[in-house]
């Protein structure tokens, strides 16, 4: 055991030094040079595309685990279609980062890689739900992974706007996963997290206020991709009513975001594609915190919502959604201080 994590941490160093390498090389192509604008919260021109880093050291920590045999069954459709489907939003979000893309094309592309994955068996075949149990999903298990798959993809695009805040999340949320998934017994699961949170630890480093890189569509469709993937693993693996909930409780400060921000929006008629500075996370960078002190406050609640999840599958595993309320009051509060120092600032 003792040989194993040697082993382990050594790879997971070796990956974030990947992260951070290809991240640097990133920095120094030209084409991916991201200009300032009206909606930009940077006011130097900021290399792009710096995700890549995190896609090559991830993909490569997933691929060697399976080939060294760590893990303990053998790789299946799923773990597959996981693969795939985030490489496709990955080369889509590459592309982009280079040249802006239309919407239909973005959407086209992630839902692509949904449907790949879903094919090769990533898909949702049971849901929990309160006082009813476990429903078998039949032809609405595909339906429900495809709309879970696209709109976590694009919940994390949307998030990645400030220096370091959508890595912090990650590697934060990332640890989170494996740790939950080991409390589960689902080591091979657990490995795809530990990958992933050293790839965005080692991205970090270039990425923490004030930024020398941008993560850019590439790194956060991936991640949105990946953590939305491994999430339907621990639902079909985990304990019933847990793994399901696991990846949703870690990630619910960009959920919660996400969905009250696109409210907003469609109440006024606001296209829902259109590129704007509406999230909270951003009108709490306008009322006067710097990028250092929102991913610092967004971070802290990653951390609790750590917390509240390793609670849930420790503690809760009868009565999981239980889990949600401490994690839904802390969104709430995260409301009320954005709106509180958007007042104090007027």
């Amino acid at each position: 055991m003792a040989g194993f994590i040697l082993v382990h941490s050594i790879l997971l160093v070796g990956l974030a030094a990947i992260a951070t390498a290809v991240a640097w090389a990133m920095a120094r192509w030209r084409p991916l040079m991201d200009q300032p604008n009206d909606r930009s919260s940077h006011a130097l021109p900021t290399p792009r595309g710096g995700g890549l880093g995190i896609v090559a050291a991830a993909v490569f920590g997933w691929i060697l685990f399976w080939n060294a045999g760590f893990a303990s069954r053998p790789v299946a459709g799923a773990e597959i279609g996981l693969l795939v489907g985030a490489l496709i939003v990955a080369a889509a979000g590459l592309a982009d980062d280079r040249r802006a893309q239309p919407a239909r094309l973005k959407f086209g592309a992630q839902a692509l890689a949904a449907s790949v994955a879903i094919a090769l068996g990533l898909d949702l075949a049971h849901l929990h739900v309160p006082l009813l149990g476990p429903i078998a999903l039949g032809p609405a298990g595909p339906v429900l992974a495809f709309v879970w798959l696209v709109g976590l993809t694009n919940a994390f695009n949307f998030m990645d706007g400030l220096d370091g805040l959508a890595a912090t999340t990650a590697t934060i949320a990332a640890i989170g996963l494996a740790l939950a998934a080991h409390v589960l017994g689902d080591g091979p699961t657990a490995a795809l997290a530990w990958s992933l949170a050293a790839a965005s630890a080692g991205f970090l480093v270039l990425n923490r206020p004030p930024a020398r890189i941008f993560m850019g569509d590439v790194g956060s469709q991936f991640l949105g991709f990946a953590f939305a993937g491994i999430g339907l693993l621990l639902a079909r693996r985990g304990a019933p009513g847990v793994g399901a909930l696991i990846v949703p409780l870690l990630l619910l400060h960009f959920l919660f975001d996400t969905i009250v921000t696109a409210i907003a929006r469609a109440r006024r008629g606001a296209p829902l594609w259109q590129a704007h500075r509406e999230h909270l996370y951003q009108r709490l960078n306008r009322s006067g915190l710097d990028h250092g002190g929102v991913t610092l406050w967004l971070g802290v609640m990653a951390l609790l919502q750590v917390v509240f999840a390793l609670g849930m599958v420790a503690v809760l595993p009868h009565a999981p959604w239980l889990a949600f309320v401490p994690a839904l009051w802390l969104q709430l509060v995260h409301a009320w201080v954005v709106a509180r120092r958007e007042r104090a600032a007027t």
